[in-house]
């Protein structure tokens, strides 16, 4: 019954990217016409690639800053306004690079001038009304309650979902009678005319409600009279892009699993995986030999590169390669140890390298491989991997999606040397294995190139997070266990 809300999350960031390379494009075409009006035409056949390369990248630039988010609404106007600037003047440099390649295609300084105030104007228009949607929108729903345990979650989405959801209540199960401070629309029964009193846009339900043979008909009906009916589940998806372990369900696992984006992991994702390799390559590898010198002078008794065994897709294992940031004796003992922000095993300067990823670069060879993904949780170690999955519920699914450099939980969460950070990464890590297109992936490198510049995530970010966890929840409490023996002691850089 799930309307795929992340989709539809997606679907939207990429129509506003859409707006704003066709509203930079067109400026551009008007500003061109009015300061050209006699061979307009003409220019604009010689202006157009660097017109569009220039709308890409401002696009880019804005997803970068943020701007297309749903907590985008909290920055202060002038903080917005001037990241539209910075990303204007981001996309006009690659143009001018290209006109100058072809000295006669250079768009004059006039028609510069005249598109690119033209272009911020209109940019700018756009944001500022999206702006007033985040700020006075919220979408209209109610919830179906058939336990008190349903009570609670509804509790838990109105505190989480306040800036964006309107919840009017809750809707009671046959002879369920809610106990909560929760304002009660009415049965069941009366599902169709409680819709159009209260003008509800969508409808919440839990998994039983789903499982409901009866109930199951009457969200059918409520679907095709345009009423959208989702899963709790398929909220959180929608405003916090990550699954909350306590909702899954072997159903949205099978759902999951049988998506559209089988398409894109068969056919086109090794291409996307060679083309962003071999650019990757291109593009760092000065960095590349900027961090090999570093690690050669601040620590010449080791070697520059590191292999060590991680685990790959179906937990078949390989051998990562990365620049070495730990000392050659990190581990003494022979129980493997979690890397920290700023760990004192580090080299000097490895930490340094870690906080920009260019430790990483060297994973491009695995990826080259097959190996590994560009895009993909990130590979654990196998005797993690063991300790993990007998603490977390379906740990062992990030196994079947291919490893990446950079992923989904990796722009969202911090660095964890915990069994909890763990957790929280497999919520997103779920949430990319169902949601997996080259739009997200393309997404996903664009927040890499953001964390990179801001020199990675802040443990402030595990705060802003929702932490989804019913009070009697008690499966997911974590208990301290002897960890399996580890083989002969390896460098531990994970």
């Amino acid at each position: 019954m799930n309307n795929n809300a992340s989709s539809k999350y997606w679907l939207w960031v990429f129509r506003h990217f859409f707006l704003d390379v066709i509203a930079f494009a067109l400026a551009f075409s008007v500003g061109i016409s009015l300061r050209l009006p006699h061979n307009w035409a003409e220019a604009l056949n010689m202006y157009w690639p660097g017109i569009l390369v220039g709308a890409a990248v401002f696009a880019c630039v804005v997803y970068v800053c943020g701007l297309y988010s749903l907590h985008s609404h909290n920055q202060k106007a002038f903080t917005r306004y001037t990241l539209l600037m910075l990303a204007m003047i981001l996309a006009i440099a690659p143009m001018l690079g290209i006109f100058y390649l072809n000295f006669s295609t250079r768009i004059g300084r006039g028609a510069m001038l005249i598109s690119a105030s033209l272009a911020y104007l209109v940019v700018l228009l756009h944001h500022a009304l999206l702006h007033c949607k985040f700020r006075s929108y919220r979408e209209r729903v109610a919830l179906i309650v058939t336990s008190d345990e349903d009570e609670q979650e509804a509790t838990m989405l109105n505190d989480l979902g306040g800036h964006y959801l309107n919840l009017v209540g809750v809707i009671h199960y046959e002879n369920y009678r809610p106990r909560r401070q929760l304002p009660v629309l009415g049965s069941v029964e009366e599902l169709p005319e409680i819709v159009t009193r209260n003008n509800l846009e969508r409808v919440l339900c839990t998994n039983k409600s789903i499982l409901d043979p009866n109930m199951c008909r009457r969200f059918c009906q409520l679907r095709y009279s345009g009423v959208g009916v989702v899963p709790i589940i398929g909220v959180f998806e929608e405003m916090c892009q990550c699954v909350p372990l306590p909702l899954i369900t072997p159903e949205w696992l099978l759902g999951a699993s049988g998506a559209p984006h089988m398409l894109y992991i068969k056919k086109l994702k090794r291409a996307f995986d060679i083309a962003a390799g071999v650019a990757g390559l291109l593009c760092f590898w000065p960095f590349l030999l900027f961090g090999m010198g570093l690690v050669k002078l601040s620590s010449p008794g080791g070697p520059v590169f590191y292999r060590q065994t991680r685990c790959g897709r179906f937990g078949k294992t390989f051998k990562v390669l990365k620049l070495r940031t730990m000392k050659p004796d990190a581990e003494t003992s022979l129980t493997p140890v979690w890397a920290s922000t700023n760990d004192p095993r580090a080299i000097p300067g490895g930490n340094f390298l870690r906080q920009y990823r260019i430790d990483e670069i060297p994973q491009l060879w695995n990826v080259l491989r097959g190996e590994m993904s560009f895009v993909g949780p990130r590979p654990e170690r196998p005797e993690f991997v063991t300790l993990l999955a007998r603490e977390i519920p379906y740990f062992q699914e990030r196994l079947l999606v291919q490893p990446g450099i950079t992923g989904w939980a990796q722009v969202n969460y911090p660095y964890g040397a915990s069994v909890e950070d763990a957790r929280h990464k497999l919520e997103y890590d779920l949430y990319y294995a169902k949601n997996m297109s080259v739009f997200l992936d393309v997404f996903i490198l664009l927040d890499t190139v953001r964390i990179i510049l801001r020199g990675g995530l802040q443990k402030s970010a595990r705060s802003r997070l929702p932490h989804y966890r019913r009070p009697d929840d008690t499966e997911f409490i974590i208990a301290p266990v002897k960890p399996p023996p580890a083989p002969a002691p390896v460098n531990a850089d994970i």
